[in-house]
């Protein structure tokens, strides 16, 4: 493989050799001819499909066409979802201000195998007129499906095939951008229909009432009683289950995420702060390299000519220059849970890379509480086609046990925003929306199965078709066994719970009886003395309900605390919060001492962990050997931070009496936790000061308010003892943020002196700007001149966290005591987009003309930097001074913008676009939100994460807030990206063109 891939660049670069100089007579028009399309019956001879694979086509136009999503009913039915009208919106958005798209272009097509050859002969229109539709599920004789802005069910009921009832269910979904839309409807064994609600947000309506708000979030409903709720995730296009629950999804540049945390358990507990509750876990990093076979399309032909005629970068060695590239349209990955294939592949994770023509293969390996996937076959992927038309989309574990491919079938899939202007005025991006093709993936020697038309099915064969090897025979089964309420289930279902060799049979036996309200105690116990993990771990996750009435399961389920499997344990701890009985707060306790050293199994622990979250840290206070590791502190610290935002105030004051009895040797732990508890009383808009004041239903003793003040004047004392060492005075500084506020100032204004190390001073301001007195400010600039850069840029993100302290900063401007040239570029835009009229009117008064606003011309300018000779170590300290504070390249800087190894695939045009005006084409994911909260803070950047509790921004230098929701007063976003624009008055033609070398030289990092 590798030879042949040499062998390509060779002749690729040959080609483009002697071509070069009659190309450039030729007009551009001519420069991108057509790529023919592939017909249906030549298709199969495109693929190379490894380990003896084959590809058989089972559906392809006019019988269908754009599928990009289905689902089979009860009776083997194929309806799928035909996303007609992409990639334009029929209606202006700031992608696409023109609108005019093909307007409710959507369809959903019945394919029916009538003759039972396996090749879907019969094709009817189900439903039309609806637009971009993303996703199709069958339900009671029906389909739900999403085309945003809506979620619809459509039903048959005259026996034509073709839908009568037309429901709007659910609106609310946003359109703005083609490629976050919601899609991947899918079932869970819980019965509710879960779906991937992508990076566009919604407010959500149910039949015009209002529901609820998602934003970057996934979503689940229960189609009875229609309750929709948020689950964790948001990424954007894919989303599956393992036949453990394990939810998968991707996006573009990330082609393996796990959602790792439920939603249901973190909402319990408001004030528990989650950075992710996704993990990326491909092992070669989320944009890997691929290896396509397909040549590169013309536009990407004339885009590596553009590159190669830089005399610098053709004396490039490797297939960087050409079209063989990174992960960068990854789709739906989808595990295989079919019984057909060879048990290698049981549980392996396909991906799509549309862009790549490719489908790439993952083998997935435990790890915790989550998974480390890893490339299944070496230097090739598992099907490459050389046809560029080749889409594959999405994918479906079908009735007989394979599994299907969604090829889109596209000359081209981009969003037009992706693709030079000048390149796109020669292309048809809706070429192809008249073709499309469904496979089934069929390995060597297999021998095609009939499958059961479980719609016709009695109630014993469907509990019987629970132990099937096929996903798509237990998941209907269970789903018509549910449907129907059949209580005549309930007696096979307890003898399959107890008897079945199959572990997955015995699994949907106790999803089954609690669908049916029937799962009593007994079978509860059942599955907790299960031999297998898994099905242990989802007897946990059922058995609350039974916990409140039997003492048997809770002392079971307290025997699982020293189960040997890790994610039994973590859904223990999950479960045990639901659990009202002391013993289970004991257990949780239990837990905390003693597993809690993975960060993951700690968020578990503490989502259960609210009201009784003082008692439960005084109890862990008297370990001395927890309360002094470093496990230890970090437990005890979130704990004093929930009980401080908290309303159990006689908890708080037991919990502040334990801290400060501790002795001597237990200094750091107590300012740890004191200052925790500072940063919990703040969210509910008090202090030290107010809760030990009391009131007439809280009286907090003397001696404790003396004893505190003692703590206080004792790290106020360490702060400023040059003989502590550093770490231990930061420890002090920080705590002195919830001191009174002429403590603070006087010792923490004493810090900001150069006389003081750098990090020493940093750790004063940030302590400093969390006091809400007005003085603040003048603490932060009195000693402005002698600050270094870096305290400097610590000073003015303190200054900018309210608008008080902002305009006061301006006013020092505009007094020319500070100069416009001392402020970063990322926060000149945050000021000349401020939502505060005064703060915005003084700062573009200020160094509003410094950009420019005609950002075409800007870029039209800079064109000429992609003739200059260029040096990528040049270009590596352009990229050190002015993008590492959000960018990384190897070791160099953070990552807070996308993966730069993506740039991979872009044009030097492409990327000077994406430096000098990247408003133009700003993704939803790196577009800057601001956050008002409570406390009256000012808090900006991308949202890198939301769980249902808190959200993460992200900002420059790789710095993050995690914001409760509880303290949120207000969130807003002006769509502005965090790339800041005027980075024309940084960086010059020849930095420029050096800056591009070094970014087009980055490889992707791995996942460690």
């Amino acid at each position: 493989m590798l030879l042949r891939l040499s062998l390509f660049a060779m002749l690729s670069c040959c080609c483009t050799t002697l071509c070069a100089d009659d190309d450039k007579q030729k007009s551009l028009a001519e420069q991108l001819p057509r790529i023919a399309a592939t017909e249906p019956a030549d298709a199969p001879g495109t693929f190379t499909v490894q380990k003896g694979f084959k590809l058989e086509l089972v559906a392809h136009e006019p019988a269908v066409s754009d599928p990009v999503s289905a689902d089979f009913d009860e009776n083997g039915r194929m309806f799928v979802a035909e996303m007609h009208g992409y990639p334009f919106s029929q209606e202006p958005t700031k992608l696409f201000p023109s609108g005019g798209g093909k307007k409710d272009a959507g369809i959903i097509r019945l394919l029916e195998d009538t003759d039972g050859d396996g090749i879907y002969d019969r094709s009817v229109v189900y439903a039309d007129k609806i637009s971009w539709c993303t996703s199709v599920l069958c339900y009671r004789g029906g389909v739900f499906v999403i085309a945003p802005p809506h979620i619809y069910y459509f039903k048959d009921i005259n026996g034509d095939d073709v839908a009568d009832i037309r429901e709007i269910v659910y609106s609310g979904f946003r359109r703005d951008n083609v490629q976050g839309l919601p899609n991947n409807l899918k079932w869970g064994l819980d019965n509710k229909i879960y779906g991937a609600g992508a990076s566009l947000g919604a407010d959500i309506t149910n039949r015009g009432a209002k529901m609820i708000t998602l934003g970057r979030q996934d979503f689940r409903f229960d189609p009875i009683g229609e309750k929709m709720e948020p689950q964790s995730g948001g990424a954007q296009f894919g989303m599956s289950f393992d036949d453990w629950g394990n939810r998968f999804l991707a996006t573009n540049s990330n082609h393996m995420i796990h959602a790792v945390f439920p939603y249901e358990y973190l909402v319990r507990n408001p004030y528990l702060p989650v950075p992710s509750v996704t993990r990326s876990i491909a092992k070669e990093g989320g944009a890997a390299p691929v290896f396509r076979r397909s040549p590169a399309e013309p536009w990407r032909v004339v885009r590596t000519r553009r590159r190669n005629e830089d005399p610098n970068f053709r004396k490039r060695a490797g297939t960087e220059r050409f079209a063989i590239g990174y992960f960068t349209s990854a789709t739906s990955p989808t595990i295989y849970r079919g019984g057909v294939y060879p048990d290698e592949f049981r549980g392996n994770a396909f991906v799509g890379d549309v862009g790549g023509n490719l489908v790439h293969r993952k083998t997935m390996h435990p790890d915790d509480a989550s998974f480390v996937a890893a490339r299944a076959d070496q230097d090739v992927e598992f099907i490459a086609s050389t046809d560029n038309w080749f889409r594959p989309v999405n994918f479906v574990n079908a009735p007989d046990g394979t599994l299907y491919i969604l090829d889109m079938y596209r000359e081209t899939i981009e969003h037009p925003y992706s693709i030079p202007e000048d390149i796109k005025k020669h292309l048809d991006l809706e070429s192809g929306d008249n073709r499309g093709r469904i496979y089934r993936l069929v390995s060597p020697g297999m021998q095609r199965i009939q499958p059961p038309k479980l719609g016709e099915a009695k109630t014993e064969e469907l509990v019987a078709n629970l132990e099937s090897p096929h996903v798509w025979n237990r998941q209907t089964a269970q789903r018509l066994i549910w449907e129907r309420q059949d209580k005549s289930a309930i007696k096979p279902l307890r003898e399959l719970l107890r008897n079945s060799k199959s572990e997955l049979g015995r699994l949907h036996a106790l999803y089954t009886l609690e669908s049916l309200n029937a799962l009593s105690g007994d079978d509860v116990l059942v599955g907790l003395n299960d031999d297998h993990p898994g099905v242990r771990r989802h007897a946990v996750g059922l058995s609350a309900a039974a916990a409140a009435k039997s003492a048997k399961v809770r002392k079971k389920l307290l025997s699982l605390l020293d189960d040997d499997n890790y994610r039994v344990r973590f859904q223990l701890a999950f479960t045990l919060g639901d659990i009202k009985h002391k013993s289970a707060a004991e257990a949780l306790a239990g837990m905390a001492a003693k597993l809690s050293d993975n960060p993951e199994m700690q968020i578990a622990v503490l989502s259960s962990m609210t009201k009784n979250a003082p008692a439960i840290a005084v109890r862990l206070l008297s370990d001395e050997d927890f309360r002094g590791s470093d496990r230890g502190g970090a437990l005890l610290s979130q704990l004093a931070g929930i009980a401080g935002s908290g309303k159990d105030r006689s908890g708080t004051t037991k919990l502040l009496e334990a801290i400060s009895k501790l002795d001597a040797n237990s200094q750091s732990a107590q300012w740890l936790m004191l200052r925790s508890l500072g940063e919990g009383l703040a969210r509910n808009k008090s202090s030290f000061e107010k809760f030990l004041k009391g009131d007439k239903k809280h009286k907090v003793p003397e001696e404790l308010r003396d004893r505190i003040a003692e703590l206080f004047a004792g790290a106020q004392q360490a702060a400023l003892d040059g003989e502590r060492s550093e770490s231990q005075r930061k420890s002090a500084v920080k705590l002195l943020a919830y001191a009174k506020f002429d403590m603070a100032a006087a010792s923490l204004g004493e810090l900001i002196t150069p006389q003081t190390s750098t990090a020493l001073q940093i750790a004063a301001v940030e302590a400093i700007s969390e006091q809400s007195d007005a003085k603040v400010a003048d603490v932060l600039l009195e000693g402005w001149r002698g600050y270094l850069p870096a305290v400097r840029s610590a000073v003015v993100e303190a200054m900018i966290r309210s608008d008080a302290r902002t305009k006061r900063l301006l006013a020092a401007m505009s007094a020319e005591e500070i100069t416009s040239a001392e402020l970063a570029r990322d926060k000149k835009q945050l000021l000349l987009n401020h939502r505060n009229d005064d703060i915005r009117g003084t700062a573009r008064k200020l160094f509003g003309d410094e950009v420019a606003s005609d950002r075409k011309k800007i870029v039209a300018a800079y064109t000429a930097a992609l003739k200059l000779e260029a040096d990528a170590q040049r270009g590596r300290k352009v990229f050190e001074k002015t993008c590492a504070v959000c960018h990384k390249a190897g070791d160099l800087g953070v990552q807070v913008g996308p993966d730069l190894a993506s740039t991979q695939n872009k044009t030097p045009q492409d990327l000077l676009v994406n430096i000098l005006d990247p408003n133009r084409e700003a993704l939803p994911q790196y577009t800057t939100y601001s956050v008002f909260t409570t406390a009256g803070k000012t808090l900006v950047g991308i949202i890198a994460g939301e769980s249902a509790n808190s959200i993460t921004l992200r900002r420059a230098e790789g710095k993050q807030d995690v914001v409760l929701r509880a303290e949120i007063d207000e969130i807003s976003s002006g769509g502005v990206s965090l790339m800041p624009e005027g980075l024309e008055k940084d960086i010059s033609l020849q930095a420029m063109a050096d800056l591009l070398e070094f970014v087009r030289s980055i490889k992707p990092q791995k996942s460690k």
